[in-house]
């Protein structure tokens, strides 16, 4: 009997020598093993971090042993791909929801950055997938960009069977730029604040004391451009002085070109204000319609005097 318990003994101890191999050396798993935590926590430290389980909820905590998600993580994570679908990822019934800040919650895909708002669980950047819902017919993407301050910078909005959005805000919510698609074709770009320019090709606005909004570092094709400017009637006023062409002779023999239009060279240096020099234009075209209303005069005046002889 006493031979008996002395080998129970040694077997027991062997066996538990047999389970705490794992400190000191490697083993193999001879078949599946489930660890039932039962309420007690996991936790795996070293000298550098920790891997915490906790045995109640199945939260996952790297460098935290108290992780608020099912993984929560204290570090830097590396990988080569990041799939995120979200709550409803197939869905094709309609969800319903007590409140936008529920459907925001539940349909939140990725956050980042720091919490702005408790209750709608917003951060400073965050990606949205809303299925068809009772406040969303349609469902939508929503990208968005917000400051610490909790104020939009940057919203990119899509329904999914209608139009979309993006704007760019200022930090006082006011809109700097935005691309509006109403889903019928109709594409709209808009930078309502006053000082805004647009440069395509080049970042220079300025010609010498003059600033342009829209400034292109190459060709314009258009079939039709408006331009708003003064016109030349003036020409027909009675206090206009009306050049003498013998004026008009001298002046193209002195300057090589016509009163009050730019030189050639001068037009290579500078360009042409289109407004401006549609005007000029038109000034000369009437200055010779009046030359030409003189000239009807002083014929008939002749053809009379010839008819009389």
């Amino acid at each position: 009997m006493k031979k008996t318990f002395i080998t129970a003994m040694l077997l027991a101890g062997t066996a538990t020598l047999s389970a705490q191999t794992i400190y000191t050396g490697d083993g193999i798993l001879t078949g599946n093993r489930i660890v039932r935590l039962s309420g007690r926590s996991l936790n795996f430290q070293s000298t550098l971090g920790q891997l915490f389980i906790n045995g109640t909820t199945g939260s996952v905590g790297v460098n935290t042993n108290s992780p608020t998600e099912v993984l929560d993580v204290i570090g830097n994570i590396k990988g080569n791909l990041g799939i995120f679908q979200g709550n409803y990822p197939t869905t094709t019934q309609t969800a319903t929801f007590a409140s936008w800040d529920e459907m925001n919650n539940k349909c939140r895909v990725i956050a980042g950055g720091a919490l702005l708002n408790q209750i709608a669980g917003s951060r400073t950047f965050g990606y949205y997938d809303y299925p068809k819902s009772n406040l969303l017919p349609n469902g939508a993407v929503f990208l968005t960009v917000q400051d610490r301050n909790y104020s939009s910078r940057y919203r990119f909005w899509a329904d999914n069977s209608a139009g979309s959005y993006m704007n760019i805000y200022d930090s006082s919510q006011q809109v700097n730029f935005t691309v509006t698609d109403d889903g019928s074709n109709n594409i709209t770009l808009v930078m309502p604040k006053e000082n805004s320019f647009l440069g395509i090709g080049t970042s220079s606005f300025t010609d010498g004391a003059d600033v342009y909004k829209l400034s292109v570092n190459g060709n314009i094709r258009a079939h039709r451009v408006k331009v708003y400017t003064t016109w030349a009637d003036y020409v027909f006023e009675e206090d206009y002085k009306l050049p003498t062409l013998e004026e008009v002779e001298q002046h193209i023999v002195e300057k090589g070109h016509l009163i009050d239009i730019p030189s050639a060279q001068e037009v290579e240096e500078n360009g042409i204000e289109l407004g401006e020099m549609n005007k000029l234009l038109l000034q000369k075209i009437e200055e010779l319609t009046l030359y030409t209303i003189e000239m009807n005069k002083q014929v008939q005046e002749l053809k009379a005097e010839l008819n009389k002889q």
